[in-house]
């Protein structure tokens, strides 16, 4: 309190000596809102001062110049005192802040390293969920990363610059999910470090559409492979991610915890205007996911135009997720849905979270035809809100199903429209695979989770099963 009790003194004192220069010259009195903002009007209207000064040296009334010049040398010193208090009072936060973080604990502190926190993303949630879990069990914990959203809320997240020294017996957890400028920041670090790894989607998918992100993901998956010496443990999300990285050599201890989802979001109000549009009658099938070359989304078009046009005609199929009209793969869909003639088919483009909710509540089927996931959230999302999934058998979607829903090992158009008509038109296959869906949602039930993470940072903790070639 002392210090902001001496920077509102001096805030005051610099009212005064300007409001001493203003009698002194005609001029107009600033607009100055003081208790706001203290760091901005003073320097900006110092500035302004300075132009005036300069202005009463021609002036010929000496006396009146000398007090100017005088009021404007304490209203210098001022702004001095006043910025020293701000730097001190920042100084004095960046104190407690490091004091939070650097505390004492029984249990080991804990750090998460990401490139980007960003919003409504798999990995920003999924870094945001254990930092809270962490939390809540009383463990040190802290967010570094070089970009927070502006969405994300404040105190969550420090920037990276602001990382502290770390301790050898200190836990970080470094997400990687793309290509990494942190990456060779991390390979320094002289503490127990694990890669918490989302996989990088191979840059093939990207070769036809966009060259920077073939360029991206292709350096990201370099990166990978040459932080597999300096990396102790591995905490993918998925037994598929785990296997990659054992293809890539890596033989450090290994754990799959798969992705922390917060469920109270998906309990939102849904919106109402969705569900009035959409709830006619027809079918809805439903795909939700970035509109991206990985996805796959020209066979999800592909096999509901099939089942459309031979199988059930009063459908439709709804992608929901965002998408830029210049991309090429998303004009390229446009094309084959042109080629096609196919009917009712709706791209939502970049949707409020509550609309998404609300095209769960009316989806009646969840189709993807993904070849490339390193988890696939939206599969949870459908099984949270009981949609039956047909999904094609790729990647990590074997593990995350594990043995629900509807997977297909082949996906020709033929063959997908019979997954889709079991569950559109068998209510008791629709139910079955409901219930499936529902004994597999609870393996992802948070204090699960929460309880699978924190063993396996016990185990890291206490250095159990240390990599063999790893001093």
């Amino acid at each position: 309190m002392d210090r902001m009790d001496n920077l509102q003194k001096d805030i005051e004192l610099l009212q005064d000596n300007l409001l001493t220069m203003q009698e002194l010259w005609d001029l107009r009195e600033p607009d100055l809102n003081w208790r706001r903002n203290p760091a901005k009007y003073p320097f900006q209207l110092f500035k302004k001062f300075l132009r005036r000064i300069i202005r009463w040296i021609l002036r010929p009334d000496y006396q009146m110049q000398i007090e100017f010049n005088g009021a404007a040398v304490r209203a210098v010193g001022d702004i001095s005192r006043i910025q020293n208090s701000i730097l001190a009072l920042v100084d004095g936060s960046m104190e407690q802040i490091q004091k939070d973080v650097l505390q004492e604990s029984d249990l080991p502190r804990v750090i998460q390293i990401v490139s980007c926190l960003n919003f409504g993303d798999a990995v920003g949630n999924d870094v945001m969920a254990i930092k809270n879990a962490l939390k809540a069990k009383g463990i040190v914990t802290e967010i570094y990363t070089s970009v927070i959203h502006k969405k994300i809320p404040e105190g969550m997240a420090r920037n990276i610059r602001r990382l502290p020294e770390l301790k050898e017996d200190d836990i970080v957890i470094y997400h990687f999910a793309a290509e990494d400028p942190l990456a060779e920041m991390i390979k320094e670090l002289k503490c127990k470090k694990v890669l918490r790894y989302h996989n990088v989607t191979p840059p093939e998918f990207f070769k036809d559409y966009d060259s920077s992100v073939e360029k991206n993901t292709s350096n990201g998956l370099k990166q990978v492979r040459e932080l597999r010496d300096s990396i102790d443990y591995v905490m993918t999300v998925s037994e598929f991610n785990k296997h990659d990285l054992q293809n890539m050599g890596y033989c450090c201890p290994m754990f799959v915890v798969p992705i922390l989802i917060q469920f109270e979001d998906y309990a939102q109000k849904p919106s109402e205007e969705i569900m009035n549009r959409y709830s006619d009658g027809i079918k809805n099938i439903v795909f939700v996911g970035r509109i991206a070359p990985n996805k796959k989304i020209e066979d999800v078009i592909e096999a509901f135009d099939y089942y459309n046009k031979n199988v059930d005609g009063n459908t439709r199929l709804i992608i929901v997720g965002s998408y830029d009209i210049r991309n090429k793969y998303y004009r390229y869909l446009q094309k084959r849905i042109k080629k096609l003639s196919a009917n009712n088919v709706i791209f939502t483009g970049h949707i409020a979270f509550n609309e998404i909710l609300g095209y769960y509540k009316v989806a009646d089927a969840f189709l993807c035809m993904s070849e490339h996931e390193g988890f696939c959230v939206p599969l949870v999302e459908a099984m949270y809100f009981k949609v039956p999934i047909v999904a094609y058998s790729s990647t990590a979607i074997p593990d995350t199903l594990n043995g629900c829903g509807i997977l297909l090992g082949d996906k020709r158009p033929e063959n997908v429209a019979k997954g889709l008509e079991m569950v559109l038109k068998d209510a008791n296959a629709s139910e079955r695979i409901i219930k499936g869906e529902e004994e597999r949602l609870k393996d992802f039930d948070n204090e699960i989770v929460k309880k699978q993470m924190l063993k396996v940072l016990q185990m890291i903790s206490e250095g159990q099963d240390a990599c063999a070639d790893k001093e």
